[in-house]
């Protein structure tokens, strides 16, 4: 019995970090169940830091917090962190300059469920926003910065995250 504990309390975590790290592959906003309570920068950044040894260039600490805080005028370095995690969760395939629609809202509806058809809805038109774009950092922050600002408008409950 105890052991059956233990390992729903592992899973849990593990859907944790993975809701943890997807919204932070997003949209640098992360939170924790409510029951939980909110995370703090430095224990999201904790979280995403090892996703940065598979990058080139490795991001710095400095790199991952800008990510997470959402910083708009964010470095290119901190760009390019957010396009090597998405590569890494497949939500932006190698040598694409737009987020895989499918598996983008797959992650949303983790954060949000019953929300699909906002979701879908916020990941065709931040794509099509950025469908310009040829670098693959700016197309991969840029599109994140639109999807944080259209979930805003459309009612989704995404958290500040305080420095």
């Amino acid at each position: 019995m105890m052991q059956c504990s233990r390992m729903t309390t592992t899973l849990k975590m593990t859907n944790l970090l993975l809701a943890v790290a997807c919204a932070a592959v997003l949209m640098g906003s992360a939170t924790a169940d409510e029951e939980e309570g909110s995370m703090t920068v430095d224990e999201v950044v904790e979280l995403i830091e090892p996703f940065g040894d598979a990058c080139t260039p490795k991001p710095s600490r400095e790199n991952i917090v800008e990510m997470v805080l959402n910083k708009e005028d964010a470095k290119h370095e901190t760009k390019c962190f957010r396009h090597c995690m998405l590569e890494q969760f497949e939500l932006m395939p190698e040598d694409q300059l737009q987020y895989n629609e499918d598996k983008t809202v797959d992650m949303i509806n983790m954060m949000f469920p019953d929300r699909e058809d906002d979701g879908r809805r916020i990941v065709k038109t931040c794509n099509e926003e950025l469908k310009a774009e040829q670098d693959k950092c700016e197309a991969a922050h840029g599109i994140a910065m639109c999807m944080l600002r259209e979930m805003r408008s459309s009612g989704f409950k995404i958290p500040e995250i305080q420095e």
